[in-house]
């Protein structure tokens, strides 16, 4: 019997053993018996070719990757990933004499690569249930393992008001859902999609308009290399109030595009104290990798320098960690 821990005490898409075991059964009760008439739909909406290679996040028992396999010829491939051992008995149980399908236990919230890019990325009711921060790390995995013009679709909720839903469809979304479920229908997630660079994207719905199957296609191949930003800063939490070359450490963080920023080292600035009219050209010297300087002030001189270096500058005072919101940080 698994004790994993679970990671997101909040969600719902970490199961325990019964809810596990009994995945398909809870599923179907709790969309009251149609769970498996849409899910077969949405599948059918995908336009799987016989050929494509399929990639299954979440795959859990195997369910879709069974609907998805009748459409694939023997060239097909489905490629199922879940994290738990009673999903990977039910799923390899399921498929044990088709070549065809094959299941990895990995997780999908944490930056992994199967050495392969596949034709067609699914995700069925799983995204959903992390927080937001971590939904940006699952979608990077999907465009790390797409090939240009491949597509990605999600099969969960649609956008809707929680409030308007009939009584009794409410008192189950309300009892069973997680949290994170009520922010996930809040989101408009055809402009966040598109922020990825993720294009032509397409809509089915089913179930009385509250499930939706979202499509959409990476048309290059562009990957974008991680930018390196400086913050000026004395004390690791706020932005250095003052001008730029006076602050005691550079804090150095990488944004990759659709990855959360990440903390890379602390650089003491050996020129806080000096008073020499290039200072800011020295000071350039430390941070001279980086891409972009998030600051709270800069002289008209020291702009123009730092410009002509093809440095990026961000002004902003208070917390560094109000300044990692900022779109222009994020890809």
């Amino acid at each position: 019997m698994e004790n994993r821990e679970k990671l997101y005490p909040d969600s719902g898409v970490e199961l325990n053993e019964f809810v596990g075991r009994n995945y398909d059964a809870i599923m179907n009760i709790g969309s009251i018996g149609f769970y498996n008439g849409f899910i077969k739909k949405a599948i059918a909406d995908m336009g799987i070719q016989t050929g494509d290679h399929i990639l299954d996040l979440g795959c859990g028992t195997g369910r879709n990757a069974g609907h998805m396999s009748n459409y694939l010829d023997v060239h097909g491939h489905i490629t199922g990933l879940d994290i738990l051992e009673y999903m990977e008995k039910q799923f390899s149980r399921k498929f044990k004499n088709d070549q065809r399908i094959n299941f990895i236990n990995q997780r999908i919230d944490v930056p992994f690569n199967l050495q392969k890019r596949f034709d067609k990325v699914f995700i069925s009711f799983v995204i959903h249930g992390f927080p937001h921060e971590i939904r940006s790390i699952v979608i990077q995995n999907v465009i790390n393992h797409l090939k240009p013009g491949g597509s990605f679709h999600i099969l969960d909720f649609a956008e809707f008001d929680m409030d308007k839903m009939p009584s009794l469809h409410r008192f189950v979304f309300k009892n069973i859902e997680c949290k994170y479920a009520f922010d996930f229908i809040k989101r408009d997630w055809k402009e966040i999609l598109s922020r990825y660079g993720l294009d032509n994207i397409s809509e089915h719905y089913y179930f009385m308009n509250y499930i939706r199957l979202l499509s959409t296609k990476k048309m290059t191949d562009t990957i974008k290399n991680p930018l390196l930003i400086a913050v000026p800063t004395n004390d690791g939490k706020t932005i250095f109030p003052k001008m730029l070359g006076m602050a005691k450490y550079f804090f150095i963080y990488k944004s990759t595009f659709g990855m959360p920023i990440e903390f890379v080292e602390k650089r003491p600035n050996p020129y806080e104290t000096t008073m020499q009219n290039l200072k800011t050209l020295d000071v350039y010297k430390v941070i001279s990798d980086c891409d972009i300087i998030v600051a709270a002030f800069i002289g008209k001189k020291g702009k123009e320098r730092l410009k002509e270096k093809g440095v990026k500058l961000l002004f902003k005072k208070g917390a560094i960690q109000d300044a990692q919101k900022n779109d222009f940080l994020n890809g």
